[in-house]
């Protein structure tokens, strides 16, 4: 197991030890993703939808390219983009990643704190080394550290 499924499978334990009743109904264990299966899905070249809260407390959802490293999801920006402004204010973000459709059909949900961090920061480089993709347009990296992931996968991971 990697350092990264272990992470993933942890912290997803921890979060369904916290939930409430409806949440867990909603993803039974069954259908739980495993480590691994968490890791494929997050894996660089995935895309999610990025949500966060605009200063006035209106919602903003966009679609963003993510990579997992060091136990944070990290997300390449342009400069200007709406979500950097809404962290400053409100520094907390939620990532769903979804893939497939019917039987095949596979989600992952996270949430917890995230700040921006500037492109040239020294502690980017390793998220950039996994992105395996050009970054120039990059002017900023977005780092959320998510304190809880829900997952739920159609075909029962036993």
């Amino acid at each position: 197991m990697t350092a990264d499924e272990k992470w993933l499978a942890e912290l997803q334990e921890r979060s369904f030890g916290r939930a409430g009743t409806p949440t867990a109904s909603s993803f039974p264990a069954e259908n739980r993703m495993t480590g691994a299966q968490l890791a494929r899905l997050l894996s660089p070249g995935a895309y999610g939808v990025l949500a966060t809260t605009r200063a006035d407390g209106r919602p903003h959802a966009a679609p963003t390219s993510l990579v997992v490293h060091e136990q944070a999801v990290w997300f390449p920006t342009v400069s200007g983009a709406v979500r950097l402004a809404n962290l400053t204010v409100h520094p907390w973000a939620s990532l769903v990643v979804m893939r497939g459709t019917g039987s095949d059909h596979a989600m992952v949900m996270l949430e917890g704190p995230a700040e921006v961090v500037d492109a040239a920061a020294d502690e980017v480089a390793g998220a950039a080394d996994r992105y395996d993709r050009e970054l120039a347009w990059a002017a900023a990296w977005i780092r959320m550290t998510p304190e809880k992931i829900f997952s739920y996968a159609a075909a029962a991971t036993g």
